[in-house]
């Protein structure tokens, strides 16, 4: 393989809250040059297989991976890269978080509607497929909200009529459960970290944690350097992921985190050869 291809361990399709189906995302992904893809979906494995399949047709191979939410004090996800996707327990976590997702939709929608926005009927799509973006949007077609942003300020976040959050699992049940899928854990987009990173870092290593997405669409040149630093001392691998949401997150392109340096292709060399082992 040409050490000009790109690679992006960190994609969304419309299983979760992107916009293009998993056949669509893995024809974009070349089109762009993307020569190794991980897609990511939020606590969902069921568009893996279309992505895989389409990746075998057209020569670009899919690593099987998604991104959990944890219940932590600030947002915090990780994402299981290379995961077995038949592993009862994962399996069986994902059930229980789609399970927790639909109660936390069902719940925020009669909430919404007893405040006199009876959003639900603005939503075209499984309650345990809905992501919080998705009711925003809802809220906008509805014409209360004027985008994302305003959205969740007036209606969604903490203090507002519809906010409600459900009870995810922890890192450590998580990390580890990654680790019984056969796969590699990995803390996404770290520059969102609200916590003292070092601190965070180091005690979802001693979890076991395995690598850190340091490159980042919205990283700073800092930030960046400093989670490849922490990488460096801990023994974490380096990834890099574009977050990919198709036309939910404009400007932000397949492979665009890319970038070609020593690091990104230790980790390219060592899934690859997971890969092929």
């Amino acid at each position: 393989m040409s050490r000009e291809k790109k690679f992006d361990f960190h994609s969304h399709s419309n299983v979760s809250d992107g916009t293009f189906t998993p056949s669509e995302l893995v024809a974009s992904a070349v089109n762009e040059g993307v020569r190794l893809l991980a897609l990511t979906d939020h606590d969902n494995i069921g568009g893996v297989a279309e992505a895989m399949e389409a990746g075998k047709r057209l020569g670009l191979p899919v690593l099987p991976a998604v991104e959990m939410d944890n219940e932590w004090h600030h947002e915090l996800h990780i994402i299981g890269l290379d995961i077995d996707p038949e592993n009862p327990t994962l399996n069986r976590s994902l059930e229980i978080a789609r399970e927790r997702r639909e109660k936390r939709n069902r719940t925020i929608y009669r909430k919404l509607k007893d405040a006199g926005y009876p959003v639900e009927e603005f939503i075209h799509r499984p309650a345990d497929r809905t992501m919080k973006l998705h009711i925003a949007k809802a809220l906008i077609e509805m014409g209360v909200a004027t985008d994302v942003r305003d959205a969740f300020a007036k209606y969604l976040r903490p203090g507002q009529v519809g906010y409600y959050t459900e009870q995810r699992l922890t890192p450590k049940q998580v990390i580890d459960m990654i680790h019984i899928a056969d796969g590699l854990p990995v803390l996404a987009h770290p520059c969102h970290i609200r916590d003292n990173p070092h601190s965070l870092v180091r005690e979802l290593t001693d979890l076991g944690l395995m690598g850190i997405e340091a490159y980042y669409p919205s990283s700073t040149v800092r930030q960046t350097e400093m989670y490849v630093s922490l990488a460096h001392q801990l023994g974490l691998f380096i990834t890099c992921g574009s977050d990919f949401h198709g036309a939910n997150r404009p400007g932000v392109d397949l492979g665009c985190a890319w970038q070609d340096v020593p690091d990104l292709w230790r980790t390219f060399d060592t899934l690859t050869t997971r890969m092929n082992s």
